[in-house]
Parts: structure tokens; C-alpha cells; sequence
């Protein structure tokens, strides 16, 4: 922790006890590309800390049959365990921790006081120049973070997701026994998955959009476990659901003496929900503003502008973009979507569309891909406008202002940006 480390006083509010920090309702998977980003940050996974090693997986249709393979490695992680390590890490650093105690909302925002109860149910203030808010989404301070955190989610961009740790009838292969499927019946907004954990072990569940969920996710869950054979009988160690947002990051990350990172910044990625990589680097950037910005004895929005601006011209602006994708791949019927993935999969540039964020590569990847498109104009042209979609918005968001005082005609920017995309789609 970069604020620890500097010698500022730090506290940890915490809502779980000090044990099972980490412990919390997530795919546990990172890709290899996400190792590698946070390594810069924190010090990486440890193997104590993983559980398996994917080297690829399956990608299916909604029948669940249909699939392509879906070339992308990573580890899995046991979250407890790597998260016991970072909270150690921050303990060791100097920071206090307050387990087992909740933030209730600001007290005097203007103060910077924010209004807390502890593990012995006891209520106070807590001051402090900087408050840095990782308390994922639907957090009460960012909520009420100032005028420029208005930007608040809708139903189709917050996502919920129900996962059990289960332990299946037949060790699963840990590299290649990974798969997904795509808007499963009853989720059709998002996707189920597997994810091996080690022999018999596998993290599975299903998350789908709040406007896209009709009915109990737990039965939706259940229905999707009985379509597949290798996980009738599996026997059920440990269960939860969560939110999670789906969407571009808030317009603004930043208030005076108030920083917002994870999901309480919409930081997850809008494809897929994953979030590990996203908070971790966001959390070390804050902390590194943090400490800039008291070292020249303000913590004013202008004075911690510096982290909004890293990460939004960033990492915002790759997952900004892959919103735009979003859009295309849960719009797009399923014949169409296979077959670009198909595509993708065969031209080998599947990996280099993610990576980049751009579904046509280069020119020569456009008119391989376009040509075997002839037959399907349509899908053709959507293919094409998303892909200028997804060039602009990230254009817009390397082009985020350098200061506070720019947001409002920036974000005026991405409403007509926003307004000409619809249209041309």
C-alpha cells in the first residue's frame, strides 16, 4: 500500500472479520494479460495462491454444444488465500485495520467526516484528509461523492451472478476444462462458466444484467447445471451471489479529499464482470495520488485529478471500448455471433481483437475477415460501425481532461458521441 508505505496514518475500514478477508463471491480467474498489468502494481499471484492454470477453454453457443476454442491462459486463484497475503502486505506496511465495521455514509461531506460502526457496535466520526472508497457497488460515499458522481448505473449495466464451489463426480482437466456459454436460457444477458480449481473442485456460475433477469438466478443456475453431464451429482462447498457494474467507468473518479476505485468506480470490466485486475491497479494508483497530493499539503479534487486522468486514459479507455462490444455481441443473433467468432477463431486474430480492442486489426485482418463475410452484408456493416465505435470512444477517453474544471465539456462529448453511435448502429 503506497500511503502505508509513505508514513501516512492509514485506517482499513473493513466489513468482513480480519480471516476471511478476500473471501468473497467471484470467478477467481485472471488472464495472463492481467497478471502482467498488475505486476507493476502489486507483487503478482504467488503459486501458494493458485489453484490451477488454464491454458485455454471453450466458448459455446446457448445450446451449450456450439463452441469454438477460446485461446486465453491465467491462473485461478484461491481468493481467500490471496487475499489474506495483500491485506497482510498493507498490515506490515502500518496500515490499521477496523474489521468487522461499516462505513454508513458521510456525516459532513464538506468536512470530509464520514460516519462508521465498528465490530463492538459502536458508532463515530472518522476524519481523515483522503478518503479512498473500495467498497464496491452501491457504496454510500461515492454515491453521495459530490456533484460529478452522478453518473449513477442503470439496470442494464449492473450485473448480478450466482456462483457455488463445487466438487464434481471427475477430476476436470485444469488447462483445458474451462468453458463459457453465452446467454444461457434464463440469462440471456450474460453467460455461464466453469472454471477448474484443481481435481475435483470447479468454480461455477451463471450472472446476467438486472433488466435481463426474470425469474431466481439460484433456478436459472439450477437449470443450467442439469444441461450439463459433468456436473449432475457434483456436491455443493460453498455458494453466494453478488453485483457487480457492467459499463464504463464513472465519468469522474475524483472529488475534493475522494478517490472511488473497483466497483464503486465501475471498473469491472463490461464484457466479462472480472474486476480483480482493474481494483488492484486502480487502488495502487489512488494510493500514489494520495501520497503526491498531502505531500504538497492538498487533497482538492485538482490536487487528485492525476489518478482519474491515468486511469481513464488507460485502462478506462480499453474497457469504455469493450462496452461497445458489449453491445454488438448481446444484440447480434447467435448464428451470427458464432460465426464471427468462428472467424475470429480461424483467421487467429481472436486474442488480438481482445487485446487491441479493435475486431478489425489492420488491413489485412479486415479483408480477411471481411471477405468471408460476403454472404452476410448486414453483419458486414455492424462489424464495421462497432469497430469505429470502438476507435472513437477510446479516442475520447485518452482525451480525458487534465483537470476537474474540463469534465463537464467532456462529458458532454461522449453524450453526442453516444447519440452518433446509436444512430449509425
Amino acid at each position: 500500500m503506497p500511503v502505508a508505505r509513505a508514513g501516512l496514518s492509514v485506517l482499513l475500514i473493513e466489513r468482513e472479520c480480519a480471516s476471511n478477508v478476500g473471501n468473497k463471491v467471484c470467478g477467481n480467474a485472471l488472464t495472463s494479460a492481467g497478471v502482467t498489468a498488475i505486476s507493476d502494481h502489486v507483487t503478482p499471484p504467488r503459486d501458494t495462491e493458485v489453484v490451477a492454470r488454464i491454458v485455454s477453454g471453450s466458448f459455446y453457443a446457448p445450446d451449450g454444444r456450439t463452441g469454438v476454442t477460446l485461446p486465453i491462459s491465467g491462473p485461478v486463484l484461491n481468493r481467500l488465500t490471496f487475499g489474506q497475503r495483500l491485506l497482510g502486505d498493507a498490515v506490515s506496511a502500518g496500515a490499521e485495520l477496523a474489521d468487522g465495521s461499516s462505513c454508513l455514509g458521510w456525516s459532513d461531506r464538506d468536512a470530509l467526516r464520514a460516519r462508521v460502526r465498528f465490530a463492538d457496535g459502536s458508532e463515530s466520526e472518522v476524519a481523515a484528509r483522503v478518503f479512498i472508497d473500495a467498497s464496491g457497488y452501491g457504496s454510500v460515499l461515492t454515491r453521495d461523492g459530490g456533484p460529478n458522481f452522478a453518473d449513477t448505473p442503470t439496470r442494464s449495466e449492473v450485473g448480478v451472478a450466482y456462483r457455488e464451489i463445487v466438487s464434481l463426480r471427475d477430476p476436470i482437466d485444469e488447462a483445458t476444462g474451462a468453458f463459457i456459454v453465452l446467454s444461457p436460457p434464463g440469462a440471456e444477458s450474460g453467460y455461464a462458466w466453469l472454471f477448474p480449481m484443481g481435481g475435483r473442485l470447479a468454480n461455477v456460475g451463471i450472472g446476467a444484467t438486472l433488466d435481463g433477469v426474470d425469474r431466481s438466478l439460484k433456478g436459472t443456475y439450477d437449470d443450467f447445471v442439469e444441461s450439463r453431464p459433468e456436473l449432475r451429482g457434483a456436491e455443493v462447498v460453498s455458494s453466494g451471489a453478488g453485483m457487480m457494474p457492467l459499463r464504463r467507468p464513472l465519468a469522474s473518479l475524483v472529488g475534493d479529499g475522494f478517490m472511488a476505485v473497483g466497483d464503486a468506480g465501475c471498473q469491472a470490466h463490461p464484457l466479462t464482470g472480472g474486476g480483480i485486475a482493474s481494483a488492484l491497479i486502480a487502488g495502487t494508483m489512488a494510493g500514489e495520488q494520495a501520497v503526491a497530493a498531502l505531500s504538497t499539503g492538498a487533497a482538492s479534487a485538482d490536487a487528485l485529478w492525476g489518478y482519474a486522468r491515468r486511469y481513464m486514459t488507460g485502462l478506462g479507455a480499453e474497457y469504455a471500448a469493450h462496452e461497445v462490444m458489449k453491445g454488438l455481441v448481446f444484440a447480434m443473433p447467435h448464428d451470427d455471433l458464432m460465426f464471427l467468432w468462428r472467424e475470429f477463431d480461424r483467421s487467429g486474430l481472436l486474442v488480438n481483437a481482445l487485446r487491441d480492442i479493435r475486431l478489425l486489426p489492420g488491413i489485412g485482418g479486415a479483408l480477411k475477415l471481411l471477405a468471408a463475410f460476403a454472404r452476410r452484408p448486414r453483419l458486414a456493416s455492424r462489424i464495421i460501425s462497432t469497430t469505429r465505435a470502438m476507435s472513437a470512444v477510446r479516442h475520447h477517453y485518452e482525451d480525458y481532461p487534465e483537470a476537474p474544471a474540463g469534465l463537464a465539456e467532456w462529458v458532454a462529448r461522449g453524450k453526442v458521441l453516444t447519440r452518433h453511435r446509436g444512430m449509425e448502429e
